[in-house]
């Protein structure tokens, strides 16, 4: 990843960023996968329900863990924090015995004759003191949003997890979604219904290098010298669209694009910009996390556009050049 922190001051022109470049060597799998199923329809007490079919196990004991940290953030986030409720089942459906061992780890007995597990998932938008970039807070562009029926910022590292030496394994990520509400990613959705969409990746690092954002369907799509762009927006009060920035984003993409020559590694490009209403429960990390086909981005809703469109400009720029 590359990552730019912006601390939004009040004059909105007062803007930090930092980057950071880490590179990763995949390895392809051909073994089972491991499958996963994301639910946002049926969302109680702001918490989504994760379901995990396990790979065969085979030692006594194994775990289940989330990161602590991210590639391009400067923090130790520990995103176990916001899982709750973490149960082990066999085929039978007997609860196995699990004990926390972390912030992040759970270890599961019996597991030999695991089968699944379920976890509920509390979102870190919710926990956001907005002291800055605090010890207390995730970065907003690297974190979770659940707010049933309106918006899920699906940054994955905040949702799956993996298992003790099977992160080389393939997933099969499936997420079951209100009708009205659409995934912006650059994954390819395999399924053809309104209500799921269903992702694969070789690996576990390549699946976190894939953020979703599920809203109203509010997007734009251009090619740029055979490569799509995606630009997809949540504005809560509907201020924005993307359509209304879209203009600047294209010139300064083909203009990019015109630069760097032929550089089609990157079929897809995705840009999602989350606006923050900035109550004590949404976004307050303002700025970006860029990965090779997409780059997040948070930003107060109450920004002019003028002021908005410019800073869209400089953070997407930055992070577009990555491809």
């Amino acid at each position: 990843y590359k990552m730019k922190k912006i601390i939004f001051a009040l004059a909105f022109s007062s803007l930090i960023w930092t980057s950071k470049a880490s590179t990763t060597n995949p390895v392809d799998s051909k073994k089972e996968g491991i499958e996963v199923n994301i639910n946002l329809t049926d969302v109680k007490d702001d918490q989504v329900l994760v379901t995990v079919k396990a790979p065969k196990i085979k030692t006594d004991e194994i775990t289940y863990s989330l990161p602590k940290t991210v590639p391009g953030t400067y923090s130790v986030d520990d995103y176990g924090k916001y899982i709750a409720d973490f149960r082990a089942y066999d085929k039978k459906g007997n609860l196995l015995t699990v004990s926390k061992t972390d912030d992040n780890t759970w270890s599961i007995k019996n597991a030999k004759t695991l089968v699944k597990i379920t976890y509920l998932v509390n979102d870190t938008f919710d926990t956001e003191k907005g002291r800055g970039f605090g010890q207390d807070d995730v970065f907003s562009p690297a974190g979770t949003n659940i707010d049933a029926g309106k918006n899920f910022m699906l940054n994955l590292h905040g949702f799956v997890g993996y298992f003790q030496d099977k992160k080389e394994m393939p997933y099969k990520v499936t997420v079951t979604h209100p009708e009205t509400l659409f995934g912006a990613t650059s994954m390819i959705d395999k399924d053809g219904t309104s209500t799921s969409d269903v992702f694969e990746m070789p690996l576990y690092s390549e699946l976190l290098e894939n953020p979703i954002m599920y809203s109203k369907p509010d997007y734009t799509s251009f090619t740029v010298d055979g490569m799509d762009i995606e630009i997809a927006v949540y504005s809560p009060s509907g201020k924005f669209t993307a359509e209304s920035i879209t203009p600047e984003m294209k010139t300064m993409m083909t203009a990019q694009k015109t630069f760097l020559g032929k550089v089609n590694s990157t079929k897809k490009y995705t840009v999602i910009l989350y606006l923050s209403t900035m109550s004590p429960t949404d976004a307050k990390g303002f700025g970006a996390l860029e990965h090779p086909t997409a780059t997040t981005v948070v930003m107060p809703e109450m920004m002019p556009k003028e002021e908005l469109v410019k800073q869209m400009k400089d953070v997407v720029s930055h992070e577009f050049f990555h491809i």
